[in-house]
């Protein structure tokens, strides 16, 4: 929840893409939507991810090129911008440094035009790495009227650096980017981060995020989807700019109060670890055949109570349609749900693959329970997050099940960005989830777990289900109220390829190092 009582207006400057050559047209657009946010009364104005010289700056010294201004007069004007109109200025720029090396970085100015510090981009995106320096800190200012981070691009893709940064006590995050993009036409470019990463971000962490994105092609490949955005923190999108046309949003942000699953860092450590120590980089050296790994998942929506007549039915039902996992909403159960528990383990020993359910009870404590059946036996998991209820004391484990490697999420675990990334770093190739709620945010958190850990997730309320596959896209969904189970094919090999782009990896690209702030 902001600090403030009072709204504040956030400036996005959304400029047009151009190459390194024309940085002299760049620098004029540049200084024209600056001025239009201090007309429209910005307190806080984002330039997006590398706004000068350009993004794509082909080597460490683009400052040397003929026709690009020195780094000294770009920020000293940028100095200049903020004393004239008064606001703070969070400047996408290309930084260089007396050693040589170069920053994509967020520098920061106050309404006196004094630099108050720097975010530089720690999840390097492709190229990126070639010329940039990685960071390795999340700093967070305070405004007066907020406390604001800074996250550039890609970070948005690794659920640890938005964390941190609302760790660290960030009310609001500018995002500064360059969202490459794709669409039929110029007018429908389109980027999964605004669709679903960044407003999960702003969800998970109930902040307010505000995106300042390029539009246009930057020479012959490269073209950025536009559509800076302000997202609330129940994720939902307050405004979306078009996708081909340049412009300065001023949007008015108010105080909004949210509640999210109680963070619970002594469960974290696996975050901090080294990668090479990780239980996931075991199972990504070893050989695998495709053909050889095909499986079926199977999603059934839950009943209004916990029937285990009908919970042995749906498990029996997708059975023989060949799922090797059936996952099934929570729903409220009775006192000695357990007794059903020995026929559903006969039956799974008998018939193969693996079912799991969610049940919620009282019994003196409002708790929220996972049941895995699978042919080794049962595992039942108490949800470790969850508001309103007794949670227990461990996070959920990752099972080996016919449907392969399956990590357990149960009710608000999905919602917790630390549970689903321990269970991959753990192995997970599939995250199983059963809730016991079907939330509007239900659906883009969960391609947002397979995004960002390039594993299958599959999850189950009262109303519908989804499979999502490792690159975040839909795989199958049950339409609402139907009560039908869907299903869809899944190869865990495919959860092997962490890459997200060539020289860009989910898993190796970690900075465990620079996490500690999640688990003090």
């Amino acid at each position: 929840m902001l600090r403030s009582v009072e709204p504040f207006r956030v400036g996005l400057c959304q400029v047009p893409a151009y190459p390194l050559e024309r940085a002299e047209e760049n620098w004029t657009a540049i200084l024209a939507a600056l001025d239009e946010a201090g007309r429209q009364g910005a307190q806080l104005v984002g330039l997006p991810e590398c706004s000068y010289p350009a993004y794509y700056v082909r080597d460490e010294r683009p400052y040397d090129r003929p026709g690009v201004r020195p780094f000294a007069e770009v920020s000293a004007a940028l100095a200049a911008k903020c004393r004239q109109w008064g606001y703070w200025l969070a400047a996408g720029l290309a930084v260089p440094h007396p050693d040589g090396s170069l920053t994509n970085s967020g520098l920061v100015f106050d309404p006196a035009g004094e630099i108050r510090g720097r975010y530089d981009k720690s999840f390097l995106w492709h190229f990126d790495a070639r010329w940039f320096r990685r960071g390795r800190e999340f700093p967070v200012w305070d405004a007066g009227f907020a406390r604001f981070g800074v996250l550039i691009c890609a970070d948005a893709r690794q659920p640890e650096v938005a964390r941190a940064l609302a760790v660290n006590g960030a009310e609001v995050i500018l995002d500064l980017t360059a969202w490459v993009a794709w669409g039929r036409t110029m007018a429908e470019l389109s980027t999964t981060q605004c669709e679903y990463l960044v407003p999960v971000r702003a969800f998970e962490n109930g902040v307010w995020i505000a995106a300042a994105d390029r539009y246009g092609p930057e020479g012959t490949s490269l073209v950025y989807a536009g559509r800076s955005s302000v997202y609330d923190p129940e994720g939902v999108t307050r405004f979306c700019a078009p996708a081909d046309v340049g412009t300065t949003v001023v949007f008015e942000i108010e105080p909004m109060r949210v509640e999210r699953p109680a963070r619970r860092p002594g469960l974290y450590r696996r975050l901090t670890e080294p990668t090479a120590s990780l239980p996931v980089m075991e199972l990504l050296g070893q050989a695998v055949v495709p053909p050889a790994e095909s499986r079926r998942v199977a999603v059934v929506p839950s009943r209004p109570a916990f029937d285990p007549e009908a919970v042995l039915a749906a498990y029996l039902d997708q059975r023989e349609q060949d799922a090797d996992l059936v996952v099934i909403g929570g729903a409220p159960a009775a006192e000695g749900w357990e007794a059903a528990l020995p026929r559903l383990e006969a039956a799974v020993r008998e018939r193969g693959g693996s079912v799991l359910f969610g049940v919620a009870g009282d019994g003196g404590r409002p708790r929220q329970t996972a049941v895995l059946v699978h042919p080794g036996g049962i595992v039942v998991h108490e949800a470790s997050h969850g508001r309103g209820i007794a949670t227990g004391e461990t996070l959920p484990p990752v099972v080996a099940t016919p449907a392969g490697r399956v990590g357990i999420l149960c009710g608000e675990e999905g919602y917790v960005p630390e549970v689903a990334r321990i269970l991959m770093l753990e192995g997970a190739e599939v995250l199983a989830w059963t809730h016991f709620a079907d939330a509007p945010m239900t659906e883009q958190v969960a391609r947002a777990r397979s995004d960002e850990n390039r594993v299958y997730t599959a999850v189950a309320g009262p109303e519908t289900g989804i499979i999502v596959a490792p690159h975040g896209a839909p795989m199958t969904i049950a339409p609402r109220g139907s009560g039908l189970a869907m299903a869809a094919q899944v190869n865990p090999a495919m959860t092997r390829w962490k890459d997200m782009a060539p020289g860009t990896n989910a898993l190796t690209d970690r900075i465990p190092e620079a996490y500690g702030v999640l688990t003090a």
